[in-house]
């Protein structure tokens, strides 16, 4: 019985010893980059699922907009990264409705504030809008 004890013990001692090793060096390949200057990675490794990450270009700004393609890559919910030709056109659209933005805010102007009606017991009331206020005739 002593025996099998043993082979047990020196079993466990070299599963130990090779846990501690590393199995394989994590290879990581570039898989694309945005029109912001990030860029994607995908590191391979034997043991362990591919792990997906970016790189930012500016690493202290935690505020950046990171794409929805992108963003679905990176947490696997899409098998293969984003087409040259999807990226291109989510970013047009993209400055798109930046534009639109910054027109309408010009056209209504940005210090617009909503009036509050006065408040009742305990109630909040809803902000009052001068242009969707219908006047009587």
């Amino acid at each position: 019985m002593s025996g099998k004890e043993r082979n047990l013990l020196l079993i466990v001692w070299k599963h130990f010893v090779a846990s501690l090793k590393p199995s394989s060096v994590q290879r990581s390949k570039l898989i694309g980059e945005d029109y912001y200057g990030t860029k994607y990675y995908e590191s391979t490794s034997a043991r362990r699922k591919n792990a997906r990450y970016f790189i930012p270009v500016n690493k202290e700004d935690f505020e950046q907009e990171i794409p929805v393609e992108w963003e679905s890559w990176l947490r696997y919910r899409r098998r293969d990264p984003p087409t040259e030709e999807e990226i291109k056109k989510n970013y047009d659209i993209a400055m798109m409705k930046k534009e639109k933005a910054a027109e309408i805010a010009v056209k209504f102007g940005t210090d617009k504030t909503p009036e509050a009606l006065p408040a009742g017991k305990g109630q909040e009331s809803f902000p009052k809008y001068e242009e969707y206020t219908e006047k009587p005739k």
